[in-house]
């Protein structure tokens, strides 16, 4: 992402990519399919698409079309290349570029997919606009966030909360989701949809099980200076990813997030 519109990855690391897999073999990305329609000659772009795993999902959904990933980092698309190839799929490429200016001529796609991207940009509208412009009139643009992202939680520790609101609200936009119908508006998108489902990866109901719970210690991780940062210090930061994983491994607490799927065309 460029012209100063993106907040800072926190979570990128070496191994960020089997992260991202994992995160969505956990999220269940196979069941967005059914959150919209597009032809199975449809021409598709995901748009900040990591290691692929989406993009995979689309191309096969096409099998008469193509599916195209665009991402900033080059060891994700490497990844994902190696793995497209190692399935088989031939209706599927990689391209390197940021959301914010797609090297893509106008009206190219029927549709653009991005999830889990706009939270961490800060002119998440600029990012809509321009996957229209790519979109060819009567295409679709269809975006994925979360909304309520680990702030919503009960019973609430009044305390730990403030630091909870605090942390997240510095590394991203924990409350992107609600905000998109009026992103797809503002952009000119017409016929605007929106569905919500509980988010498979961070809603938790009890003890949180291993994969989740080493899903946050890997991005914790990763993302550790930055929460030292916003706390004001290491001891801080790791007594604060300490408190949120015990909480997490209690058996009578109950952490909610809602999906977001909205949903607009190119008139």
């Amino acid at each position: 992402m460029s012209n100063g519109s993106s907040k800072h990855y926190a979570i990128g690391y070496d191994e960020e990519h089997e992260r991202l897999e994992r995160q969505a073999r956990i999220g269940k990305v196979e069941d967005h399919l059914n959150k919209f329609s597009f032809a199975t000659d449809a021409v598709v772009l995901d748009a900040g698409c990591g290691p692929g795993s989406m993009t995979r999902l689309l191309a096969r959904a096409a099998p008469d079309g193509r599916a195209v990933g665009v991402d900033v980092s080059e060891d994700y698309l490497q990844y994902a290349r190696t793995r497209a190839k190692d399935e088989g799929i031939e209706n599927i490429s990689f391209e390197k570029g940021d959301v914010f200016s797609l090297p893509f001529d106008d009206d190219t796609f029927d549709l653009v997919w991005c999830k889990y991207v706009l939270q961490w940009v800060n002119n998440p509208v600029h990012a809509v606009e321009e996957f229209r412009r790519v979109t060819r009139p009567g295409g679709k643009v269809v975006c994925c966030n979360f909304d309520g992202f680990s702030v919503t939680h009960y019973p609430v520790d009044d305390s730990f909360q403030q630091d909870v609101i605090r942390v997240f609200n510095h590394l991203v936009d924990p409350n992107v989701g609600r905000k998109m119908f009026s992103m797809f508006h503002s952009s000119g998108l017409k016929d605007i949809k929106v569905d919500f489902e509980p988010d498979a990866t961070f809603t938790v109901a009890g003890a949180i099980d291993g994969d989740r719970r080493q899903n946050w210690v890997d991005q914790f991780g990763a993302a550790f200076q930055s929460i030292a940062e916003c706390l004001g210090s290491e001891q801080a930061a790791q007594s604060f990813v300490d408190r949120f994983l015990e909480y997490h491994d209690r058996e009578d607490t109950f952490t909610t997030c809602a999906l977001y799927f909205v949903e607009g065309v190119v008139p």
